[in-house]
């Protein structure tokens, strides 16, 4: 099963398709891509000074810590639920001093991820999934909660580094984007 992509190519209107990758390739791919993202941003963090990491800077949460966090719990949240697996039990507190055991919890999740999303079939991903909950009710296919969590996670990656910037951290600063992944 590929995804087909028709284009109008020539002067005679006429259709040509254009096939690319499977999207359970490219969700396979986007899955990688964060398991390794999440690996390059928290071996880096875990040279810094826990000091920089729990220092409070101006952001979406208030610390790199409190940033880390919020990735983790909405990938176990996501992860449950594109997996449709019951997810009432999940622990949305903030944790205090345990940033290491975030960013080993972290890494661990992702590499869930990275197994779980890669097994699902082509219709699998296409299967619709309704989402009820008081910060969003959506009803999507399962890719595209699938890049919206890996997006998500992207997204605050480039704040951690912004924060970490602000606070005066300028060296082996990793550069976590999809083509730098794929050039690897």
């Amino acid at each position: 099963n590929q995804i087909e992509i028709v284009f109008n190519c020539n002067k005679k209107n006429q259709q040509t398709p254009f096939r690319i990758m499977s999207l359970s390739k490219l969700i396979s791919n986007y899955a990688r891509f964060n398991e390794w993202a999440n690996n390059e941003i928290i071996g880096w963090l875990k040279t810094l000074d826990k000091n920089i990491l729990t220092a409070k800077t101006p952001s979406s949460y208030n610390s790199i810590d409190f940033t880390l966090q919020h990735i983790l719990r909405a990938e176990k949240f996501w992860l449950l639920f594109i997996s449709e697996e019951d997810y009432s039990g999940l622990n949305w507190k903030v944790r205090e001093s345990e940033i290491d055991q975030v960013m080993e919890e972290l890494l661990a999740t992702s590499a869930k991820i990275k197994i779980k999303f890669s097994s699902f079939t082509e219709d699998e991903l296409l299967k619709k999934l309704n989402l009820n909950m008081p910060w969003a009710k959506n009803n999507l296919s399962r890719y595209e909660y699938i890049i919206h969590i890996i997006n998500h996670g992207s997204y605050h990656r480039g704040q951690i580094i912004t924060m970490a910037r602000t606070l005066g951290v300028t060296e082996n600063i990793p550069g976590t984007d999809f083509n730098i992944f794929n050039s690897l």
